[in-house]
């Protein structure tokens, strides 16, 4: 009787353990999957550029890491969607893109950060058309410094 228990419980552990298995490795598989997706852009800061090491990625999670080499002005990343062209986007008085305006929609930055350190964001983004920029504002000499105004922004791509 023992042996007959023993066998039926050996016999339900194999059962449950085929139907289970199955879906536990297409779950570990779609993780994979969603992992290999992502995808990381390294963006140099300095005056007055920004210099990512790719213009165009997938769409899904993408992580920036920006560093900021200076020489001398602290940075700020920000990621925007919009159709208008880097050079056209709409200003402030004071030169800076005008994160408000219509035709453009903020997805996330990096605030404000120093010479020599990198800050990183990770973004879910959609296919489209974005521009990567700096927009801070400083006064320099007596006078105003817009980074987005001194070309501190480039064009990039998300594909589907």
């Amino acid at each position: 009787m023992v042996k007959r228990k023993l066998a039926f419980i050996m016999v339900a552990v194999l059962a449950v353990t085929a139907l289970v298995g199955p879906s536990v490795v297409a779950q570990e598989a779609e993780e994979e999957a969603a992992m290999s997706s992502a995808s990381e852009v390294n963006i140099t800061l300095q005056e007055w550029a920004v210099l990512p090491d790719t213009l165009s990625v997938p769409a899904g999670s993408v992580t920036f890491n920006a560093t900021n080499i200076g020489p001398m002005d602290p940075h700020e990343l920000v990621v925007v969607k919009t159709d208008i062209p880097a050079a056209e986007l709409p200003t402030r008085e004071d030169g800076a893109f005008d994160e408000e305006a219509e035709g453009v929609e903020v997805i996330g930055e990096i605030e404000e950060f120093d010479v020599g350190l990198t800050e990183s964001l990770t973004l879910e983004l959609a296919p489209g058309s974005y521009v990567l920029l700096c927009n801070l504002v400083e006064e320099e000499d007596g006078a105003m410094e817009a980074h987005y105004q001194m070309g501190m922004w480039v064009e990039f791509e998300v594909t589907a």
